[in-house]
């Protein structure tokens, strides 16, 4: 029962009205994956589906890049399948996606593929990926140009059809081979839908020949009305701020913006004219309705213009709320859309001090990781973005961004990205570091490297703890480099099983702590030399750079392995 409540679930969110000019259900399915669990921006998605009926068996392909120190790119082919009730894949469909494979085995298939009758938008992801290109210099052969293949699928995964996907993955490498069914794309749905709407129906005293209605799509009315604030500061979830669920920011700290609305607010005279000045609020409900009198509202979330009506609210809490302050409230009608109702909100917030983490806050895979961490580490918060009226009360928290930037440098193996913090959830870059295949134990594990590190902070050179956050991400991505080197099974482990690494957190950081150990001796050394040979040490820009931070991590390697040939324990 599990699965048809899953199935219906996904059914209705990856509608035909999400998807512009894609039809095809398959292909509407796979632009769901691509945007809720790959992370690619929802415009962006679009490009990389080639779905049609002279598709060659590709419904969508993506070009992966490989982790910093690595020189490879990886081609992804995707395969979608809408079933029509969660019913079994088969040994075939497995047999299927393998054999769509061999369109990308070498050079001459390629540029066959490319050649024959195909989808325009696969002849352009061809072409524009350089595929062609890559393949006949040698790509394939060498390993820069890799294949994986990516089944998404409303279906569930038999006994048998497993069994091909463990050969295919025997025949070629780990991973090479990846099955979305059912049973893993309803967590993700489920996700997904959260956060809501407020469940509350608020009515407000505007008469309809105030209300603009323009019908922008299917399903979907936007109106504008003048609304007094009086009114607004009594609608339901401002006090617990239930009413900004689905804004990207909810409440952020008292700020210049925020004490400039309160001295407004408590300038009288002014409140004739508010309606001119402020741009208004935004908010997303399933439907709405006006007679001569009255507007109602069904469930509402206010996503933008949270901080103006919390500012009403102290306004009204003060006794300086007066009649005459109106303010324009635009409602977009979103019932059965919550990817555009999370569209408006993210649009909708552009302005500073907005930023691309608060922006993808409601993203598939941030809500994704938000519910892994509730499922599986209930002691750690993960938190998407900043709620100063509700801290979390766990000890253990992790925000997002830090997240980022650990993942970026461990697992990415990129510490010259990591370090531009918030440039990390720029589209392209979050669909690299939050893909699908990361879990809420690569970010622990992540963590717990940032952990270590900190707890070894007395053995790096005294002047690379001056800027110590920069100093932290090179020695995380030290760490990363030294796991990869390592012949201990133990240490190789903690990246490639990260869930696993995550059962004894204890034990995990005990052995990180003497890795960070040989990333600080490496960076002590590296600080000798440069004295020694009456160098400039520019760190905080040598830190940044690329060629410097690739030597470092061969570097730490080498140690490393002399340390434990020698007998050492770091």
């Amino acid at each position: 029962m599990a699965r048809d409540d899953d199935y219906q679930l996904i059914k209705d969110l990856a509608r035909t009205e999400e998807a512009g000019s894609l039809a095809k259900e398959r292909a509407v399915l796979l632009l769901w994956f691509l945007r809720n669990s790959v992370g690619i921006d929802d415009l962006d998605a679009y490009d990389f589906v080639c779905d049609g009926d002279r598709d060659k068996g590709v419904d969508g392909l993506f070009l992966e890049q490989a982790p910093g120190d690595e020189d490879y790119e990886t081609l992804v082919v995707y395969q979608s399948k809408f079933t029509e009730r969660p019913s079994a894949v088969k040994p075939n469909d497995i047999k299927n996606l393998v054999a769509t494979a061999n369109h990308f085995r070498d050079g001459a298939s390629i540029s066959a593929l490319r050649l024959a009758k195909i989808e325009p938008r696969l002849r352009a992801l061809i072409e524009e990926f350089e595929l062609e290109a890559k393949a006949k210099a040698g790509g394939i052969a060498t390993g820069k140009l890799r294949l994986r293949l990516v089944l998404v699928t409303t279906g569930y995964l038999s006994a048998d059809a497993q069994l091909e996907v463990n050969a295919a993955n025997n025949a070629q490498y780990p991973g090479y081979l990846t099955v979305h069914d059912i049973d893993r794309l309803g967590p993700l749905a489920r996700a997904v839908t959260s956060p809501k709407l407020l469940q509350k129906t608020i009515a407000v005293h505007v008469h309809k020949s105030s209300v603009l209605t323009v019908a922008t799509g299917p399903n979907q009315r936007v109106a504008i009305l003048p609304v007094p604030a009086a009114e607004i500061v009594k609608w339901d979830g401002i006090q617990d701020r239930s009413l900004f669920e689905l804004n990207v920011r909810r409440q952020l700290r008292p700020n210049k913006v925020s004490a400039q609305l309160d001295g407004a607010l408590r300038r009288a005279p002014d409140h004739r004219d508010f309606l001119a000045y402020h741009n208004g609020l935004t908010v997303v409900c399933d439907s709405f309705s006006s007679t001569s009198a009255i507007t109602r509202i069904v469930n509402p979330s206010v996503v933008n213009g949270a901080q103006s009506v919390v500012a009403f609210a102290r306004a009204e809490a003060e006794g300086v709320l007066t009649p005459q302050l109106m303010v324009f409230v635009k409602l977009v009608e979103v019932a059965g859309r919550p990817q555009l109702a999370k569209e408006v909100s993210r649009r909708s917030n552009t302005q500073n001090p907005v930023n691309p983490r608060m922006l993808m806050s409601h993203s598939g895979p941030q809500l994704r990781l938000a519910a892994e961490f509730a499922a599986l580490y209930p002691m750690i918060a993960y938190e998407t973005r900043p709620d100063f009226s509700n801290p979390p009360k766990q000890k253990w928290i992790i925000p997002n961004d830090a997240a980022a930037q650990l993942l970026c440098t461990v697992f990415n193996a990129m510490p010259w990205l990591a370090v531009k913090r918030t440039a990390l959830f720029e589209s392209e870059n979050h669909a690299l570091i939050f893909n699908e295949l990361v879990s809420a134990s690569h970010i622990v594990v992540a963590d717990l490297v940032g952990q270590a590190v900190d707890k070894e902070k007395g053995e790096y050179p005294d002047a690379y703890r001056s800027s110590w956050r920069l100093t932290r991400i090179v020695a995380g991505y030290l760490v990363g480099q030294i796991l990869r080197a390592s012949n201990d099974g133990a240490l190789t482990g903690i990246l490639s099983a990260p869930a696993s690494a995550a059962v004894d957190m204890v034990a995990t950081l005990a052995t990180l702590r003497r890795t960070a150990r040989v990333a600080a001796a490496t960076l002590k050394i590296r600080r000798v030399q440069l004295i020694g040979a009456a160098e400039a040490d520019d760190y905080n820009r040598e830190f940044k750079n690329e060629t410097t931070l690739r030597a470092l991590g061969k570097e730490a390697q080498k140690n490393y392995l002399l340390a434990t040939s020698l007998g050492g324990t770091a």
